[in-house]
């Protein structure tokens, strides 16, 4: 399996500069227009400056764009590799302050994908996309001479972000795979109208944008959804003592009541019984979910077909058929013990577990029964959309890359239909968040606890409110047990 390496800016930095200067020793005559440019445009107090930095302490987020350019342009690198180094550095200097005391970004990077993640959350460039590229125009034109206009470059910056390919950079074989699929996407476009293209660009443009603000509402509803567990956390810790107690009496004088009537409606019920009977009362909601569970193999749902009409029995069987044959398919490439045996990184061999769980949730042995893959079967659309994920993952073997930012398809016709099915699914999924934030921002449950902690005077009426009802409930628990044991004939009895 290839090892995972990722790197800071500043190892990134150094790594670049011995890799030209050992370039050099081996053919001084060798041109710097390697780079795209023509001559040295590079500023020598720049790279003196940068220079310096990493014989020093390596702080790069001091460093600005034009720095790491110029530096990148004084390494011989080429288009790309500039692009993903200025990035790389514009992101360090995001993640920087964001740091645990006491880290660093290499501490990060050691610790996973995961976490570079959730650090990474809400990134974005702080020089604007206009003065990215006339940073990289400058003397070289080095955008427009690799055929990228000004919304295109900003394409491409956005692209490779979604794509988190800056978070390796350098030589790294994430990299080059996006360098590989960004210009086989352009070759595919040499051959078509230039309405044909540019109807692909703004396709392009809008699924990038929607990736984006999708991802920016995952943001506000993970934060949301935090600041309602600090709220809840805090209002546990201020009424707890209470509120704890006065549950469990609460569910004490449920439970006592239960009790009298069952015997009061049958005299000659034992102790026993009685305890087995509610017993059996508590295993309800588990034995209603399991029914619901097993009658789930004998439902046949009417799903809509064309024009929004239920499918008839014989397209019902064809599509269960093909759901069935997906799940099959799916189950195959995301089983444990077949992708232990590939070379898929250990971030994506989580990813394909989850999928497997995804796919088969009540699956726990070595084969898929017919049962099984009924229980799990989902929409024929909703396994597409898995199966497509599998597979981007596969494709993409032993290169950590967000699959979602790979267009899918080896045709322009191909590319076409996959960006118009995941704008549906995005606009889809922008919907469904931002319901899911507005529930969250207005939970009753939420605000009620906001309101119950607004001022130490509110603090004090709840908390005595509280009180109240939990000597309430205390004193009735102790009437109700003493009325079961009157029916039991035993006054000493404590249930």
């Amino acid at each position: 399996m290839p090892s995972v390496v990722r790197k800071s800016t500043f190892k990134l930095l150094r790594e670049e500069l011995s890799a030209c200067l050992a370039e050099s020793e081996a053919d001084p005559a060798e041109s710097r227009v390697k780079a795209g440019c023509e001559g040295d445009p590079a500023d020598q107090s720049a790279i003196d400056s940068l220079l310096s930095s990493l014989r020093n302490n390596g702080d790069v987020t001091r460093l600005s764009p034009a720095d790491i350019l110029n530096f990148g342009i004084h390494c011989h690198l080429d288009f790309h590799r500039l692009i993903a180094l200025v990035v790389k550095g514009e992101w360090e200097r995001y993640v920087s302050p964001r740091l645990s005391a006491g880290k660093t970004v290499e501490d990060i990077f050691s610790e996973g994908l995961s976490a570079i993640r959730d650090l990474s959350s809400g990134f974005s460039m702080a020089i604007d996309a206009a003065g990215l590229y006339r940073l990289f125009e400058g003397d070289g034109r080095l955008a427009s001479s690799n055929g990228y206009d000004e919304k295109d470059f900003r394409d491409l910056v956005r692209h490779m972000i979604l794509a988190e390919v800056h978070l390796f950079a350098g030589q790294s074989p994430e990299l080059a795979n996006f360098v590989t699929g960004e210009e086989a996407q352009r070759a595919l476009l040499k051959g078509v109208s230039a309405d044909a293209a540019e109807e692909f660009w703004k396709k392009k443009r809008f699924w990038i944008e929607l990736e984006n603000e999708v991802g920016g509402l995952l943001l506000k509803l993970e934060q949301q959804t935090l600041r309602n567990r600090k709220v809840h956390r805090k209002w546990m810790s201020i009424f707890g003592h209470v509120y704890i107690p006065l549950v469990e009496s609460e569910y004490r004088f449920t439970s006592l009541t239960y009790r009298i009537r069952c015997k009061e409606e049958d005299p000659n019920l034992s102790l026993e019984e009685l305890e087995e009977l509610e017993e059996e009362n508590r295993q309800v909601e588990e034995e209603h979910l399991a029914r619901l569970k097993k009658n789930a193999l004998a439902i046949r749902m009417d799903l809509p077909g064309p024009g929004g009409m239920p499918l008839d029995d014989e397209e019902m069987d064809e599509y269960e058929k093909e759901c069935k044959k997906l799940l099959r398919k799916i189950w195959r490439l995301t089983h444990p013990d077949r992708i232990e045996q590939e070379k898929f990184t250990p971030e994506q061999k989580k990813k394909l577990r989850a999928y497997f769980e995804e796919a088969v949730p009540y699956q726990d042995r070595g084969t898929l029964d017919d049962e099984e893959v009924v229980l799990a079967m989902r929409s024929l659309e909703a396994l597409q959309d898995l199966l497509a994920k599998v597979e981007a993952v596969w494709k993409s073997m032993g290169i950590d890359c967000n699959e979602q930012s790979v267009i899918q398809g080896e045709t322009l016709t191909e590319q076409f239909a996959w960006l118009d099915a995941r704008i549906i699914a995005l606009e889809e999924e922008s919907g469904q968040v931002r319901a899911e934030l507005m529930a969250s921002v207005n939970d009753p449950e939420y605000k009620e606890m906001v309101a119950c902690m607004a001022s130490s005077e509110q603090i004090d009426r709840i908390t005595e409110e509280m009180s109240t009802k939990l000597t309430w409930f205390d004193e009735q628990n102790k009437r109700l047990e003493q009325r079961l044991g009157e029916l039991f004939g035993d006054n000493s009895l404590k249930y």
